[in-house]
């Protein structure tokens, strides 16, 4: 019997989409509708007993995200995450409920209330905090979580999330390859794992390359163009040897960008750029940004599953998935 993945790649549509046609949700064109619905009359697909049983249940989820007001904001990137992962669960039958997280735990914030009255049935904290308390609260009322979008790699915690330590690493190696001996990275918040995660990698392949870097040629702070913009400015003008620029996500490189043209230098002549993420917007930059991939694999998917896996397996005593980044080579950069 086919499954729903097997016609989601005849059609080359998503899972997601297959199953919202099937259960007559969302709204899509004739053609991928008939497309799809051929393909299931073609193998006669029919969903199987424990298919039918999981969609009649269902689930909450609770969502943990920074709680920074302007983080939706000045991250897209997030916001297609999330923006999936609710488009995943809900094309399942199930409800999703948002709410923030600080790191710590308030008593009388919505997050401690909706876990000590286990109103929730499993949660994923996304963009988590150093040393997150929300997870420990988790663990300790039993309920199923997955952290995504950033990991502790010295606590025992679930994860399904994108190796951001070797696109970070790859990045500084590369730029090294180039010629590049002065590097300054404009990072994200410092209290985020994401934002360490991408630092450890970056650190390590400075020592690894014997490479020299100063505090001074590392700025912390959100991930936002603003961030982008004045942080460059500050590093090209207080470090003018700097030949190459390392932003924790795309959207800083796109403010950074935006300095650099203000100074009157010109990308990749003087100074070499690098991103991270790679959002649909930068192969459209003048010049087209290289980035680091984290989008070929459909995440969203992995982590529905195996969140409902937690849920109806109390056997599962460990989750720990770390997915591949990628360089993508565009022009913003030279060799020098």
């Amino acid at each position: 019997m086919i499954k729903l993945k097997e016609i989601a790649e005849i059609a080359n549509v998503s899972v997601t989409t297959v199953s919202r046609i099937l259960n007559n949700k969302g709204n899509f064109s004739e053609i991928t509708k008939q497309k799809v619905l051929d393909i299931v009359k073609e193998y006669l697909y029919t969903p199987s007993t424990a298919l039918q049983k999981l969609n009649n249940i269902s689930y909450t989820i609770g969502i943990f995200i920074p709680n920074q007001n302007d983080f939706i904001d000045d991250d897209p990137a997030s916001s297609v995450d999330l923006n999936n992962l609710k488009e995943e669960f809900e094309s399942l039958g199930h409800t999703l409920v948002l709410t923030t997280n600080t790191g710590k735990i308030d008593r009388s914030s919505m997050s401690y209330t909706m876990i000590q009255e286990n109103s929730i049935d499993a949660a994923i904290i996304f963009a988590p905090f150093t040393n997150d308390e929300l997870v420990d609260e988790l663990i300790a009322n039993n309920i199923p979580y997955v952290v995504t979008n950033g990991r502790n790699i010295e606590k025992n915690w679930n994860y399904i999330d994108y190796n951001n330590y070797d696109g970070a690493k790859s990045v500084i190696h590369y730029l090294y390859n180039l010629g590049h001996r002065n590097i300054g990275i404009i990072a994200g918040p410092v209290d985020h794992l994401v934002n360490i995660n991408r630092m450890q990698g970056s650190m390590d392949a400075f020592q690894q390359l014997d490479l020299q870097i100063s505090e001074t040629q590392i700025l912390h702070g959100s991930f936002s163009l603003a961030h982008g913009y004045e942080s460059a400015k500050t590093l090209l003008n207080e470090k003018p040897r700097v030949t190459a620029l390392f932003c924790f996500d795309d959207i800083i490189a796109f403010g950074a960008m935006k300095a650099i043209s203000e100074l009157n230098l010109k990308i990749p002549d003087n100074i070499s750029i690098v991103g991270f993420d790679d959002l649909k917007l930068s192969e459209f930059m003048i010049p087209p940004l290289t980035t680091v991939r984290r989008f070929r694999y459909d995440i969203n998917q992995l982590i529905v599953k195996l969140l409902i896996d937690l849920i109806n397996n109390k056997y599962i005593e460990m989750v720990h998935i770390s997915l591949k980044t990628e360089l993508i080579e565009r022009s913003s950069c030279k060799k020098i």
